[in-house]
């Protein structure tokens, strides 16, 4: 009995050890900025079609506002070489000020499938407009991770950028 103690405990602090490595072993992207819209604006705009398209430029998309909704968008000219790309994930969770969107896959031409990811994104109101705080979690290590993270990490502050712009014409 003492034996069978000791391999579940030995189980449970490997499992625990190997979860932190996980963890360790991921490199995250952060980007925050300030838009002049109200919280519900910025949010949406991650949520709805004709938005995305505007500002984001995505091709198409696919999105069902609820947990355990798809979130899924697309680019036909992604990029310097104009080549397809999408990103498909789970909204795990979903408020007038939040969306998280978990088991995120990056389909990038002639890759390897890419995740899974999470990315949320967090709207605060601040002094008649929102602070938009974007965390994209889960980039691994290797030749296809390392271009992949490098291109994102300058990417998202680009994005936001293109947003606000968006923003500010829209409303």
């Amino acid at each position: 009995m003492n034996n069978k103690l000791n391999i579940f405990i030995f189980s449970l602090l490997l499992l625990a050890c190997t979860a932190a490595l996980a963890d360790s072993a991921t490199r995250s992207v952060e980007a925050t900025t300030t838009i002049s819209a109200r919280p519900e604006e910025v949010l949406d705009a991650f949520l709805d079609d004709d938005a995305l398209k505007a500002w984001w430029k995505v091709s198409r998309s696919l999105v069902e506002r609820k947990a355990g909704g798809i979130w899924s968008i697309t680019w036909d000219d992604w990029g310097p070489e104009k080549t397809q790309h999408a990103w498909i994930g789970v909204i795990e969770e979903i408020t007038p000020d939040r969306l998280v969107v978990g088991h995120l896959i990056m389909i990038e031409p002639d890759m390897p499938l890419l995740g899974p990811m999470q990315l949320e994104i967090t709207v605060k109101p601040d002094d008649g407009g929102s602070v938009l705080a974007v965390s994209h979690r889960g980039y691994g290590y290797g030749d296809h991770w390392d271009s992949i993270y490098e291109a994102v990490v300058q990417g998202w502050d680009h994005v936001l950028g293109d947003m606000e712009a968006w923003v500010q014409e829209e409303y």
